[in-house]
């Protein structure tokens, strides 16, 4: 006899955008109290959306904004992702808000998720939030060769290109190869389907689940100081509009190379524009008093685009 199945309603918002059909999709599934969803469950529901990620989202045990939120993609959970962290945010904490009759102020709540407890804060008149997300920066000793990056990237062989390329985790199970190139054209050069990295070789206790090609340009200050940056994340035969851990990934990496103790050091990463999906990510950095990174600081925003309920 099959068990009964269940309806868990679920919402889907464009994140790092405040223009539907631009940022990055992301779906958002409702477990209610008291009913149990399996990882097996999870996983193939994440597999039937097909977005980079999905979330599932626990109700808060007694009356405080404190969620256990669940991050998928389609083949695997993560730790931490940022797109799906400040998707989910804008949305339950702006229902939070429109109960509470709330125009403008800040809302302030929590999401505990795998690579720890997750602080936010939510601007309600600019429908933006703010997560303190959790990091522990390794910069690997094993770098990311040029001849490894033309084997993905054979178009790039006119390009001047480094020697090597860092290869950055902002936590355990989430890295990156940061690559930077010359200017917006040669980022435009990036081609889609030219396969993935193999990367053997990283330093033990920090081998990860999850490993990808982050390219970069930068592109000159805004007006407050913050540092523009135009990213692509491009691996195999898919194009991220957005990936909020990796702008963290090399956020971070920048600041531990380039900043200074003590230092606040913001930067503003625009990302997805050559599929048409334009992202905007904020990030500040806030170095520690001595050595290392003390807080990291991801901000965006979201809109809600689709609602429904899906069949477990």
């Amino acid at each position: 006899m099959s068990a009964k199945s269940i309806q868990l309603d679920f919402v889907t918002v464009d994140v790092f955008t405040q223009r539907r059909y631009e940022g990055n999709p992301l779906a958002i599934v409702t477990v209610p109290r008291g009913t149990f969803v399996s990882q097996d469950q999870k996983q193939v529901v994440a597999r039937e959306f097909n977005l980079s990620e999905t979330t599932f989202v626990h109700p808060p045990d007694g009356d405080g904004l404190v969620w256990t939120v669940d991050i998928f993609t389609t083949f695997t959970e993560l730790p931490f992702a940022g797109h799906p962290t400040i998707g989910t945010a804008c949305n339950l904490l702006s229902n939070v808000a429109e109960a509470r009759g709330a125009k403008d102020g800040k809302i302030e709540a929590k999401f505990n998720i795998k690579a720890g407890t997750v602080s936010l804060t939510y601007d309600v008149a600019k429908r933006s939030a703010i997560a303190a997300i959790p990091h522990n920066f390794h910069i690997h000793e094993r770098t990311f060769s040029k001849e490894e990056l033309l084997q993905l990237q054979p178009g790039l062989a006119d390009i001047a290109l480094k020697e090597a390329y860092p290869i950055v985790s902002v936590v355990k199970g989430m890295t990156f190869i940061l690559i930077e190139l010359e200017d917006e054209e040669t980022l435009g050069k990036v081609a889609i389907g030219a396969g993935g990295p193999s990367v053997d070789g990283l330093d033990k206790g920090w081998e990860t689940a999850f490993i990808g090609p982050y390219y970069f340009c930068r592109s000159g200050n805004r007006h407050d100081g913050a540092t523009y940056l135009r990213t692509r994340m491009v691996t195999e035969s898919l194009e991220d509009p957005a990936t909020g851990s990796a702008a963290s990934d090399l956020a971070g990496y920048l600041s531990l190379t380039e900043g200074k103790a003590g230092q606040a050091i913001k930067y503003a990463i625009t990302q997805g524009v050559e599929m048409g999906r334009r992202s905007d990510i904020e990030l500040e950095i806030i170095m520690g008093e001595k050595s290392g990174i003390a807080d990291v600081y991801l901000q965006g925003s979201a809109v809600s685009v689709m609602q429904g309920s899906v069949t477990v």
